[in-house]
């Protein structure tokens, strides 16, 4: 018979102790190695979620959504997507957030589209933010 060592039993009682650890994570139902969670491609993905929670009634995912949508629209320079969120913030009722993100937008500028523009204009009138924001947005020609 061979003799084993100390530290050939540390190792295996390890390994054991590993292993039973990772099937307990499967029969729980989750993932043994945690994955990076998955990056929405864009702004879009991410303003269909926080539609859908807000339809749901689910307010602070959608916020959460609709913010991660923002600076991710901020961020790829779509003034179109600032919009977008700036006008789910507003079916949430959050004007000081939909200001911000009118100023965000305005300083993007339209992307070239007089729907943007009036977007951006409608959402100003709206929320009566004329002390604010400046009055007209100048369109692109």
């Amino acid at each position: 018979m061979k003799r084993v060592d100390g530290k050939s039993v540390a190792v295996m009682v390890l390994l054991v102790v590993v292993v039973i650890g990772a099937l307990a994570e499967v029969v729980a139902g989750r993932a043994v190695a945690l994955p990076a969670a998955p990056r929405a491609a864009s702004w879009q993905i991410l303003m269909q979620s926080g539609d859908a929670a807000r339809v749901r009634g689910d307010v602070p995912t959608a916020r959460r959504a609709y913010l991660d949508a923002l600076f991710r629209a901020r961020g790829e320079g779509s003034t179109r997507g600032v919009l977008r969120a700036a006008e789910g913030f507003k079916a949430l009722g959050d004007t000081e957030v939909v200001e911000h993100a009118l100023r965000i937008a305005a300083a993007l500028g339209p992307e070239g589209s007089r729907d943007h523009a009036a977007r951006l204009q409608a959402l100003r009138d709206r929320l009566d933010a004329t002390d604010a924001l400046p009055l007209r947005v100048p369109v692109a020609r």
